[in-house]
């Protein structure tokens, strides 16, 4: 009673010192028993990691920033085995069978929150921010029709580029056409002499890239590779897709603004390119079902499409935030870096390009080039040294729970690979640090197996539900542009020291690149249209 009078008779500043106190000491016991219960109680504490990663996800946010994530991953397993626990409900596989047993088909997983919450609509979903299979099923399935056969071949005959891949294709038309004259228009750039004579490749591929991309989506170029005006947005993309990667790992502090505050260049580079993808899909979208010729870009499908139930067309809102989507693209610089770094893989690649082709032209889709097993395998080869998408697709486990790799997770869980991870495993690639095509080739001691069991390791375009739909365009390009760029020019590095090491591959989200550094001369009998 006495101690309760004396409580009562605090003056008012002993009185909030009083409380003050209280409250550090609940907070201090709700950290601890956080702390206790993540380290030694949780359904994860079993599972090796970084101690502060047990703790909070900030760990993970703090090595996202630092632009490696994807490489700290395969550190990570290196160092703790084939199951590391990174966050505190967070945990990063790199088996063959998990990455199917959470990628595929019958995956009872949906995408992680930090997908929605960076979308750029808050209010509509797009292919890419959809959580869940059944709407993302739907959506995908019309967004597959622009990358389908007869979308991307239209007119063509059925020995077109679809048919490049199923391994008989006759001619080239439809697709493969608007895709080489972008790269005839590329390889003129190279020698133009109005041009700078040494060039930052990762630059030029991404300014073809990005027009192959303008004439698949809206039927025009972005013209980046003619028009030095339009390259501007090229960084916006890089900041809106690291903020993605930022928001993923800690959906909340894209929700609330947090990471806008911290990071204010990039959010306005994000605003910005949200802003000018917008207006360039509202141009598209004034002209209605109409398209470039003969072949139908993606909005001529995105605005043919009707609900089966309804019978409404994709909302403006839809049509927005499916078209930001897709304003994306990918990068060839790290097989021309690795081509440069070995000039024997480069000496064979020229050699098996001049005894199949008499001309340029002729490297096309088609029965031609369906022969050049070497220029698939420098192709497959650059995709695992410098992965498009580095890093970790998270996904949640839904309700029911599942299995990965033999051992059973309850839902709620989130669990990922990374693709980084994958193609550096010196158990699925020996000597992973080295550029060597040879995996891909059945001769010499290399089997029929041997190949199989490099090519069921390592997805670049993931798999199952969630598998990029453009994947086939994107091997087209690669094939094409490798192809032509090895056969045409004598291509020599300008910054020699870059190639001791190995391609710096980014992770901010997709991939961000820089170099090499060549110039390029026509070899002797060779021409650009």
């Amino acid at each position: 009673m006495a101690m309760l009078q004396a409580v009562t008779t605090l003056s008012p500043e002993a009185g909030a010192i009083l409380l003050s106190t209280l409250v550090a000491g609940c907070l201090a016991c709700g950290l601890v028993t956080v702390v206790i219960y993540r380290l030694f109680l949780h359904p994860l504490a079993k599972y090796p990691g970084p101690f502060f990663a047990k703790l909070t996800n900030f760990y993970d946010f703090v090595v996202g920033y630092q632009e490696h994530r994807a490489q700290h991953f395969s550190y990570l397993h290196k160092k703790y085995g084939p199951v590391v626990r990174f966050g505190p409900n967070d945990l990063s596989f790199c088996t063959p069978q998990a990455f199917v047993d959470i990628y595929g088909w019958k995956a009872n997983v949906r995408k992680h929150d930090g997908m929605a919450a960076t979308q750029s609509d808050p209010e509509t979903t797009s292919t890419f921010s959809e959580l869940h299979r059944v709407p993302a099923l739907k959506k995908r399935k019309i967004l597959a029709q622009g990358f389908s056969e007869s979308a991307l071949g239209h007119a063509e005959g059925k020995d077109g580029p679809a048919a490049f891949f199923r391994g008989r294709p006759d001619s080239l038309t439809g697709a493969s056409e608007f895709i080489v004259d972008q790269i005839r228009i590329f390889c003129r750039c190279l020698v133009d002499p109005s041009t700078e004579p040494v060039k930052d490749m990762s630059l030029w591929l991404n300014y073809l890239a990005y027009d192959v991309m303008g004439e698949v989506v809206f039927g025009n170029g972005f013209n980046m590779m003619t028009d030095d005006k339009e390259r501007y947005i090229l960084p916006l993309i890089d900041n809106m897709v690291f903020s993605m990667l930022l928001g993923g790992i800690i959906p909340w502090l894209f929700k609330w603004g947090v990471i806008d505050f911290m990071f204010p260049s990039i959010y306005s580079g994000r605003v910005r390119f949200i802003s000018e993808a917008e207006k360039k899909i509202t141009h598209r979208l004034s002209r209605g079902h109409e398209s470039k010729g003969d072949r139908k870009d993606f909005f001529h499908f995105l605005l043919s499409h009707r609900d089966p139930e309804t019978g409404a067309p994709l909302s403006r809102k839809t049509l927005l935030t499916e078209g930001v989507l897709l304003v994306t693209a990918g990068s060839l610089a790290g097989t021309l870096f690795y081509l440069l770094k070995y000039p024997h893989c480069m000496k064979r690649l020229r050699q098996e390009l001049d005894s199949v082709f008499s001309d340029v032209d002729e490297i096309s889709t088609g029965p031609k080039l369906s022969t050049c097993v070497y220029l698939r395998a420098c192709v497959e080869e650059g995709l695992r040294m410098a992965p498009p998408g580095p890093g970790m697709a998270t996904r949640t486990i839904m309700e029911g729970g599942t299995e990965i790799d033999g051992e059973y997770f309850d839902e709620g869980i989130n669990v990922g690979c990374s693709n980084w991870t994958y193609a550096y495993n010196p158990i699925y690639f020996p000597d992973p640090e080295i550029f060597r095509p040879e995996r891909y080739v059945v001769e010499g001691s290399t089997t029929e197996d041997d190949v199989m069991r490099a090519k069921n390791s390592y997805w670049p375009f993931q798999t199952g539900v969630r598998k990029c739909p453009g994947m086939k365009l994107a091997y087209q390009e690669l094939y094409l542009t490798i192809g032509r760029l090895v056969y045409l020019f004598d291509i020599t590095p300008e910054k020699p020291e870059e190639l001791e090491g190995n391609f710096e591959v980014l992770d901010h989200f997709n991939v961000k690149k820089k170099g090499p550094f060549a110039s390029f001369k026509l070899r002797e009998g060779r021409s650009v249209a």
